[in-house]
């Protein structure tokens, strides 16, 4: 199910990362952790600029 509030979206797909790419998250430093989060955000509340936010 895709969930409509950016917050919760966001708690799924962080959630998805450590739990299915574990392995691969964990071996980069907090710095590019912490940019894949950063780009998860900006994604789901600024948009791509592909208009799926105006939907």
């Amino acid at each position: 199910m895709i969930d409509a509030d950016p917050k919760k979206a966001k708690e799924k797909m962080i959630e998805h990362i450590k739990d299915k790419h574990k392995d691969e998250f964990e071996e980069l430093s907090d710095f590019h952790q912490e940019e894949i989060i950063s780009k998860v955000d900006y994604l789901l509340n600024r948009g791509c600029g592909c208009g799926v936010l105006k939907l």
